[in-house]
C-alpha cells in the first residue's frame, strides 16, 4: 500500500502541488509581518514589477510555443497564450493608461473602470476567469494539430479578453446600487458575495481531474493544480490585492519550470517508452541490464518473459491492425498485474519481460500466475469480434545480483519455450 502510495505521488508530480502550496504559505506569513514594506517596495518599484510581469509572461509564451512542436502538448499551448491574456488584463486594470481610448464614445480607460466596479469586482473576476480556464486546460486533449493548435489557442486567449472587457465595461459598468432588480446589479452582488466559494469549487474540480487523468509519467495535471490552488490563494486576497501581486509572478516561474520539467520528463518518456504498448522499450531493457537506468532491480529479483500465444495467427485471422488492439491490451494487463515491484519491458515483437524486484521462486511464479489468469480472462473488441488470447510465461530467479542478469533473463527465455512445447497458457519456472 505504502509503495503504491509512493509510486502514485510520484507519478503524479506532488512536487508541484507542494511548490505551490509552500509558496502561498510564505506569501501569507510575509504579507502578515512585513504588509507595510511590501506595499511600499511594490509601489516605489511598480515599473520594474510590470516589466518583469511581462517577461515572464512572454517567456511562458515562448517557451509554450517552442516546446508544441518537439513535444506536442497541446495543453501547454493553451496555458501560455491563457496566462499572457490575463497577464495583459492585469496590467490594463491596474495601471493608469497614458492617454484616453474612446471608441464610438466609449472611454475604455480600464484602470478607472476597474476602481469604479463595485468591491473588489475586477480583480476577482479576472482571477476566477482565470481558474475556470484551468478546467478547459486540464481537460482539453494531450495532442492536436500543430496548426489547429496554435489557431485554437491564440482563439482562446483573444475571447478570454474580449469576454473580460466586455464584462467590465458593459455588465458591472451598468450597476446601480439601489436597483438590485438590473442584471448587472444582481450578477456583480451575487459574484462578489460567493466567488471564494466559486473558485473553491473549481479548486475541487481540478483536483478530481488532474487525479483521474494522469498521463503516464510525465503528468502534467499538477502544474495545473498547483495553478489552481494559487488562483484559489489570489480570490481569498482580492480585496488586499497586494498578495495577488506578489503571487502573479511566482505562479509565472512555477509553470516556466513546471513546462520545462515537462518537457525533459516527455523527451525521456519518447527515449524510453514503446508508442504502441505504452511500456518500456527495448533501449530501457538495455540500460536496465547494463545497470545505467534510474531505476534499479535490487539484488534479489526474477525475470517473467512473456509470450502471447498464437500471435501470428491473430494477425493472419484479424489483421494488423486488431493485432496491435491484442498486443496493447496484453502490455497493459502484464503492467497492472505486475505492479508495484515489476518493470515491463517490451522484449521484441509479442514477447514482454518483467523484471520482478524482491521476488523469487515461489512469489514470483505466483506473480506470474496472477498475470496468466488476468490475460487468460481478457475479451478484447475489435470491429465488432471479441478476441480472446492466452500467454505462457517463462521464469526464473537470482539472489546474486545485476551480474547474473543475463543467465537469468537466458534462462527464463529457454522456460517459455517449455511453456509452449507443455501446451501453451503455462507458467514453466525450472
Amino acid at each position: 500500500m505504502e509503495s503504491d502510495l509512493k509510486n502514485f505521488l510520484k507519478k503524479y508530480h506532488i512536487e508541484y502541488i507542494i511548490a505551490a502550496f509552500i509558496s502561498i504559505l510564505l506569501i501569507q506569513i510575509n504579507y502578515i509581518f512585513f504588509k507595510g514594506k511590501i506595499i511600499n517596495f511594490l509601489r516605489d518599484f511598480l515599473f520594474w514589477y510590470n516589466l518583469i510581469l511581462i517577461l515572464l509572461a512572454f517567456f511562458v509564451f515562448l517557451i509554450a510555443s517552442i516546446s508544441y512542436p518537439k513535444i506536442y502538448k497541446f495543453k501547454i499551448l493553451l496555458t501560455g497564450y491563457i496566462l499572457i491574456s490575463y497577464y495583459i488584463i492585469f496590467l490594463f486594470i491596474t495601471n493608469k493608461f497614458p492617454v484616453k481610448l474612446q471608441i464610438f464614445g466609449i472611454n475604455f480607460n480600464f484602470y478607472e473602470k476597474a476602481l469604479e466596479a463595485p468591491g473588489h469586482f475586477a480583480l476577482a473576476f479576472l482571477i476566477t476567469a482565470f481558474n475556470l480556464n484551468l478546467i478547459f486546460v486540464i481537460s482539453a486533449k494531450p495532442t492536436i494539430n500543430y496548426n489547429d493548435g496554435k489557431k485554437y489557442s491564440l482563439y482562446i486567449s483573444i475571447i478570454n479578453i474580449i469576454f473580460y472587457f466586455y464584462v467590465l465595461f458593459f455588465i458591472s459598468g451598468k450597476f446601480i446600487g439601489s436597483k438590485p432588480e438590473i442584471f448587472a446589479t444582481k450578477f456583480v452582488l451575487t459574484f462578489n458575495k460567493y466567488y471564494p466559494i466559486l473558485n473553491f469549487l473549481i479548486l475541487i474540480i481540478v483536483f478530481l481531474i488532474s487525479i483521474y487523468n494522469i498521463e503516464e509519467e510525465h503528468n502534467y495535471g499538477s502544474i495545473i493544480m498547483s495553478m489552481s490552488m494559487m488562483c484559489f490563494f489570489c480570490a481569498l486576497n482580492a480585496d488586499a490585492y497586494w498578495p495577488v501581486k506578489v503571487t502573479l509572478p511566482v505562479m509565472a516561474i512555477i509553470i516556466i519550470i513546471g513546462i520545462f520539467a515537462h518537457w525533459v520528463n516527455c523527451l525521456h518518456h519518447k527515449a524510453h517508452y514503446d508508442p504502441l504498448l505504452k511500456i518500456y522499450n527495448r533501449q530501457f531493457m538495455n540500460n536496465i541490464i547494463e545497470g545505467i537506468a534510474e531505476i534499479k532491480i535490487g539484488k534479489i529479483f526474477s525475470v517473467l518473459m512473456c509470450d502471447i500465444d498464437h500471435f501470428k495467427k491473430i494477425n493472419d485471422t484479424y489483421g494488423h491492425e486488431a493485432g496491435d488492439i491484442v498486443l496493447y491490451n496484453a502490455a497493459q494487463t502484464i503492467r497492472n498485474n505486475a505492479l508495484p515491484e515489476g518493470i515491463v519491458c517490451r522484449y521484441g515483437g509479442e514477447e514482454i519481460i518483467v523484471f520482478l524486484r524482491n521476488k523469487v521462486d515461489d512469489e514470483a511464479k505466483s506473480k506470474a500466475e496472477k498475470i496468466r489468469k488476468a490475460i487468460k480472462k481478457l475479451k478484447i473488441k475489435t470491429k465488432g469480434k471479441v478476441i480472446s488470447i492466452t500467454v505462457s510465461i517463462g521464469v526464473a530467479g537470482t539472489e546474486k545480483g545485476i551480474q547474473e542478469i543475463a543467465k537469468v533473463i537466458k534462462r527464463a527465455d529457454e522456460n517459455v519455450y517449455k511453456a509452449k512445447k507443455r501446451g501453451r497458457d503455462k507458467v514453466v519456472m525450472e
